[in-house]
Order: structure tokens, then sequence, then C-alpha cells
């Protein structure tokens, strides 16, 4: 089947006709929407408010440094600060962002900026990647009204963070006080126990036995140097009465004897009573006239000298001391040696009375001993007793310094849950209006009427090629 060029080429005037009607309604078309798009465009244009933003951004700090505290005789308070941004899971600017988009925070912004709730608007909030800043952005109509807005939800931001750092420090110092509560009634019972038992016992601190400790080595001291000397005394002593051949007790006699005239003068007589029968008796028989005259002086000098004795030393002086005292009247009398004889019987009786006196501080001394030592034995038993007490006490001031500790570190860090925020930019006057954008408009407008025109023409040239392309295909066909 052959088609000719005439028929494929041949328009008849109705077609024509038809044609240039659909390409009129399609101009019309085109004229009509894009009339419709610009004046649209021009209309909002025209009759839109502008709107103007103003930002304020902030820095949210991490933690701050640590603190350690030495408590004298106590011990050691250690409270650390860890950074709010060490955590993957969580980020304090989210926080900050759910804070300052609530109604509470919207509201006050809102009574700051003198206008309402729905006037003020949502806060657009922008989070700073990588690093620790946030930017709060508001809207108005007016340059001077978005700055005053920006500065209202910084205020109230603040604001509310610092209602929530007190709530929250509320919060913890209700358990801590309570614990502080509970340690100072426990110190208190421990200061009146203490108290009691040394009112009780006479025993106020572990320095009263080590005092005791001190002065009964002190005094063992003392005694050993006593018992030291006392023996040197008693060597002393000894020696003087072997050499005297005469005890102390029988040298005080002498002595006293001695100092009584009577005494001497009956001493006198019987010495000479028998030194003349020594010298009758080896010549003469004792029944000799001057043999027996000398007997009879002799025994009447010694009764005399028994009598004297008995009233001078409550008894008959022994025949012993009584030869004794005759043969140094004997002595004394030849030679002189009587007064030497004298002069040590006078030191051995002092030798005696320093040994007494020995003796009873020897003896003073051990008593006072052990009275300290059975005092020192109560006072230990008390002092286990005393230092549990205080053991407890102190334990009971150490619990009470730490947790009173605890509060005032705690009030030192009051940005542990909700760091500081810091104004890093002053919400700025903004000089142009964010929207609308004019230049954006006319372009969004222009690119709507440009594709409206090509949307167009493509329709035009559809239906066109549709026919001819139905044309081909029924011209195969036949």
């Amino acid at each position: 089947m052959e088609i000719s060029s005439q028929n494929i080429g041949f328009q008849p005037r109705a077609e024509r006709s038809r044609r240039l009607w659909r390409f009129g309604r399609y101009v019309l078309v085109g004229t009509v929407s894009n009339a419709l798009l610009w004046g649209g465009t021009l209309y909002f244009l025209k009759n839109t408010p502008p709107t103007y933003r103003s930002a304020v951004v902030l820095n949210v700090v991490g933690g701050g440094p640590g603190v350690n505290l030495n408590l004298p005789d106590i011990g050691q308070a250690v409270t650390s600060s860890q950074s709010s941004f060490n955590s993957a899971h969580s980020d304090p600017r989210d926080n900050y962002k759910e804070i300052a988009m609530s109604e509470s925070v919207i509201d006050d912004a809102a009574a700051i900026s003198r206008v309402t709730a729905e006037e003020l608007g949502k806060p657009t909030i922008d989070l700073v990647a990588n690093t620790t800043l946030m930017s709060i952005e508001l809207e108005a109509h007016s340059p001077q009204m978005a700055q005053t807005k920006a500065k209202a939800i910084h205020k109230a931001l603040a604001a509310r963070l610092e209602v929530l750092r007190e709530g929250e420090q509320a919060e913890r110092n209700k358990a801590t006080i309570k614990a502080l509560t509970a340690a100072e009634k426990k110190l208190t019972a421990a200061q009146q126990r203490v108290s009691a038992y040394k009112s009780n016992s006479g025993l106020n601190s572990s320095e009263q036995v080590k005092n005791l400790i001190s002065n009964i080595e002190q005094l063992r001291q003392k005694r050993a140097e006593a018992i030291a000397t006392r023996q040197q005394a008693q060597n002393g002593m000894q020696q003087l009465a072997k050499t005297l051949q005469v005890a102390p007790q029988q040298a005080a006699e002498a002595l006293a004897l001695q100092a009584d005239q009577e005494f001497q003068k009956s001493l006198a007589d019987y010495t000479t009573a028998t030194t003349t029968l020594l010298q009758l008796l080896p010549e003469r028989g004792p029944n000799y006239p001057d043999v027996v005259e000398a007997r009879n002086q002799q025994t009447a000098a010694q009764e005399n000298l028994l009598h004297r004795s008995q009233v001078l030393l409550g008894r008959p002086i022994p025949q012993p001391l009584l030869e004794r005292l005759t043969l140094n009247g004997t002595n004394s009398s030849s030679d002189g040696s009587g007064g030497n004889r004298s002069a040590l019987y006078k030191s051995l009786i002092e030798e005696q009375m320093r040994l007494e006196g020995l003796n009873g501080e020897v003896t003073a001394i051990t008593q006072e001993v052990a009275v300290l030592e059975d005092l020192l034995r109560s006072r230990t038993r008390k002092e286990s007793v005393l230092d549990s007490l205080v053991r407890d006490l102190q334990i009971a001031e150490a619990i009470f310094a730490a947790t009173l500790a605890k509060i005032d570190l705690g009030k030192g860090d009051p940005f542990a849950s909700y760091p500081i925020m810091q104004l890093v930019e002053d919400p700025n006057l903004p000089k142009e209006p964010s929207a609308p954008k004019k230049s954006l408009v006319l372009a969004g407008s222009f690119m709507g009427s440009l594709l409206m025109s090509i949307g167009l023409t493509l329709i035009w040239y559809r239906q066109p090629l549709v026919l001819a392309s139905r044309k081909v295909v029924q011209g195969i066909i036949d």
C-alpha cells in the first residue's frame, strides 16, 4: 500500500480552523494561569507583613573541677564534678531545648515581652554539632520585637534553670539533712555517755593513766635508790658495831648512862672498888678486912648502878654492859680515849637512826606504790571502757563532720545536673526581614510560570503527534 504525499499534507479548511481554535484555548489558559500566578505573587509580596528573626547563642559549660578537702584529725572529703557531655547517650543541650520549648518558659518569656504566648510563638532551637553551643531564634514583625522576644526567652530559660537547680538541691538536701540530724543525735548521745562515764569513774582521759604509770615508775626508782642507800647504811652500821663490839641499842643505853652524873659517880665508885679488888686479891685472901671493905664498896656501887639504870633505862643494866662501861671508864682515865668512844657511839646511833629512817622511807614508798598499782589496775579497766566510748564519740564526730562536709561540698556545685549557661552572643537586632524573601518568591513564580508554559506546550504538541501516529499506523495496516 502506498500513501501519497498529497494525502499526508492535505489539510482541509475545517482542520485549520479547529487547530486555530485549539491554539487560542491553550494561549488563553496559559495567559490566565500566568496571570493568576503572578497576581498571587504580587499580592503576597504586597500584603504579607515582613518577618524578622533574632537569635541568641548560648554555651552550655561542662563540669567544673573537683574538690579535695582534708579534715584535721577526721579524714578526707572529696567531691568530683564530671562533665555533662561525657555521656554518649545524653546531651544537656537536648534537655535545655525541651525546657526552652516548655509552656512554662514560653509563658514567662511572653510575660517578660508583654505579649501573649501565641504572639510569642515557639522558638527555633539549633544545636551546633561537635560543640557545646546552641542557638535560640524567635521571629516577630519588627526587628525590635524580635530582639525583645529573644532576650525574654533567654531570661525565662535562665530563671527556669535556676528554679530547677534550687529544687534539685532542696531534694538532695532532704536526705542529707535527715542523715545529718541522725548523726547529730548519735554525736550528742556519745558525748553524753563519755561525760557521764568521766563523772562517775573519775577518769577524764588516758593521760591520767599515763601520768599514774609515770608516777609509779618514779616511785619504784626512788625505792630502789632508797634500798641501795639503806643497804649501804646498814653495812656501815654493822661494821661500826663490829668494831665497837656493841649493838646500837647498847650504845644508846651507854650514852644515856654516861650522860647521868649520879650514874657516873656510882660507876666511878664501882670502878675504883673493882680496881682495888683486882689489886688486893692476888696478895690477900678474901676475908681480909680491906678486901671485904672493897667488896662491900663494889656491891654498894653496883646496887646503885642497877637502881639508877632501872630509873634511866627502865630495866637493870646488863652485866656485860656494866663491865664494858667499867672497862671504858678505866681506859678513859688511863689513856683519855673515852671521848673518842662516845663519838663512835654517837655515830653508831646516828647510823641506826638513819637506817630506821631509810627503812621507814622504803616502807612508805612500797605502800604508796602498792596503792598506786591498785589504782592503776582500776583505772586501766576504766580506761578500756573510756577508750571504747571515746572511739564511739570519734566515729560519731567523723560521721557528723563528713555529713556536714557533704552538704557544704554539694552546695559548692549546684550545676551538676544543669550546667552553667553562658551568653556567647546577645540577641541581634535584624536589619533585613527573614520572610518573605522577595527574590526567592519571584524566582519561584518565574519557575512556576516557566514550568506551566512548558507543560502547556507539551500538551499542545501531544495531540498532533498522536493523530499523525494514528494515520501512519492506519496507512500501514491498509
